[in-house]
């Protein structure tokens, strides 16, 4: 498991780090994916990041 997915889901780094993270390629959408699907990440948060992300591209 990712390092920032599990940081989400403990409450170490906002949403908004994890979006950065993103950016500099520290953890992917498959990363985010998989987080959702082992139930660590919600389907809103999933969702606001793939939203602010694809913004951004």
């Amino acid at each position: 498991m990712n390092y920032w997915v599990m940081a989400l889901y403990f409450k170490w780094v906002t949403p908004e780090l994890v979006k950065q993270a993103v950016e500099l390629g520290d953890c992917s959408m498959e990363d985010l994916n998989e987080g959702y699907e082992q139930r660590i990440l919600t389907l809103e948060q999933l969702k606001e990041m793939e939203a602010s992300i694809k913004e951004r591209e």
